[in-house]
């Protein structure tokens, strides 16, 4: 049994600019179970069955604009991993994410940029000359430059599939995203156009990353997404309002297959004009 919920576009609701994943999920799911939509559904939570929760029609993501408008908006999707998935499933559910994504937007709609978020890897750099293993954000984590390599690889090709204008990456200390670069120009792959630093660390970069990223084209933005960006509660809670159903201490076991996280900006006034998530719950204790 899998669930796909998408928001719709949240900036309206929002009392500030923190980005808050996990009220905008239930705010949804209370939306469906209120009947703002329409009646709840009868819904069978076993089997192999795949549970679409579209955004609300009053809260679109994309509105129909003329289409001057439409080519100054410029859209983000940056997919998030899940903490457990393996490196061989990342290249599925990447594929999977972008599949739905495609299948619900609008045919206008095109992505910009695709920006990639690795769980195991948070901002830490030193400015130093020689760049070693202390100055690697991924330093005793569970992924390999290698593993960050294969991804990266199946992400670029997957892009230029759905022609996505430029691909990036997260939270890349200088010393990972050097390393990306040279293997990028190696393999002969599109570079990495964006690195989005935490904005609890951007305030001060490093001159190495800041020079780096002149020389490479790479914009170095700042996001405020939380390092643990949905919570293993957080799924049982959202899931349980849907269900009307406690499912603490019972067998059912929800976890997260990927998330999305879409931003409309207008190009060229920086505003952000919509945003959006839209996220896999799966069972996993259906064997899916």
């Amino acid at each position: 049994m899998s669930i796909i919920l998408s928001t719709g576009n949240v900036l309206h609701a929002r009392n500030s600019g923190a980005q808050d994943l996990v009220p905008d999920l239930k705010r949804r799911v209370l939306q469906l179970v209120d009947g703002e939509q329409h009646p709840r559904p009868a819904l069978s939570f076993a089997g192999p069955v795949k549970l679409e929760i579209p955004p609300n029609p009053r809260e679109p993501l994309f509105s129909a604009e003329s289409p001057e408008r439409k080519a100054q908006v410029e859209i983000t999707v940056k997919l998030f991993f899940p903490p457990a998935s393996s490196i061989a499933a990342r290249a599925k559910i990447l594929e999977r994410a972008m599949t739905q994504f495609q299948a619900t937007a609008p045919e206008y709609v095109t992505i910009s940029h695709l920006v990639l978020s690795f769980p195991e890897i948070t901002f830490s750099d030193d400015d130093s000359e020689e760049l070693d293993d202390e100055d690697d954000s991924t330093l005793g984590s569970s992924i390999s430059e290698q593993d960050i390599f294969d991804i990266w690889t199946v992400a670029v090709r997957t892009a230029d599939w759905y022609k996505v204008r430029s691909v990036g990456v997260s939270e890349f200390s200088t010393a990972r995203l050097e390393a990306l670069i040279k293997f990028s120009k190696r393999m002969g792959l599109a570079l990495p156009s964006i690195n989005q630093i935490n904005i609890r660390d951007c305030c001060v970069l490093p001159p190495s990353l800041l020079a780096l990223a002149k020389e490479n084209a790479v914009k170095l933005l700042a996001h405020n997404d939380a390092l643990n960006i949905l919570p293993e509660e957080s799924v049982r809670e959202t899931v349980s309002l849907l269900m009307s159903e406690n499912l603490t201490g019972t067998e059912s076991k929800w976890s997260w297959e990927w998330l999305l996280k879409i931003t409309g900006v207008i190009a060229s006034r920086g505003v952000v004009c919509g945003l959006g998530w839209m996220v896999e719950f799966i069972n996993v204790s259906d064997g899916i």
